[in-house]
């Protein structure tokens, strides 16, 4: 295995760890790296991470850009991040994630944005799970 290292960090989203450690092959002889990395999975699917695409990932990161950029503000990289990451189904998770958002971007774009870009199964929390 080699690693390259690059001159930035970049953050992933969880729709990438997940990715990424499903098509991770087992390691022999590593049983709890193994069972870690299924404990991982199995977490990451019950969430919106397990509903994207990268085709979604992809649009929704351009529409929010482009919302916010057509507002007058920017979108920074963290908060961007937690947009995918919990795909937020109300305004008032949007107004949690975005800091400032009243007076930068209109939450009930934002929201219809993502929903559009993501898709509603992937924003729709299940009762079960909150």
């Amino acid at each position: 295995m080699k690693i390259i290292k690059k001159d930035k960090e970049e953050i992933i989203t969880n729709f990438e760890v997940l990715q990424l450690l499903k098509h991770k092959r087992r390691i022999d002889e590593q049983v709890l790296l193994n069972e870690f990395v299924n404990n991982v999975i199995r977490y990451l699917e019950t969430t919106p991470a397990s509903k994207q695409t990268i085709d979604s990932v992809k649009e929704c990161k351009k529409n929010v850009t482009k919302l916010a950029k057509d507002s007058g503000c920017k979108i920074l990289k963290g908060e961007m991040l937690q947009l995918l990451n919990i795909a937020p189904s109300s305004e008032v998770e949007v107004h949690l994630v975005i800091e400032d958002c009243e007076d930068r971007i209109d939450a009930k774009e934002v929201l219809n944005q993502i929903k559009n870009s993501l898709g509603e199964e992937a924003v729709i929390r299940d009762e079960d799970t909150l």
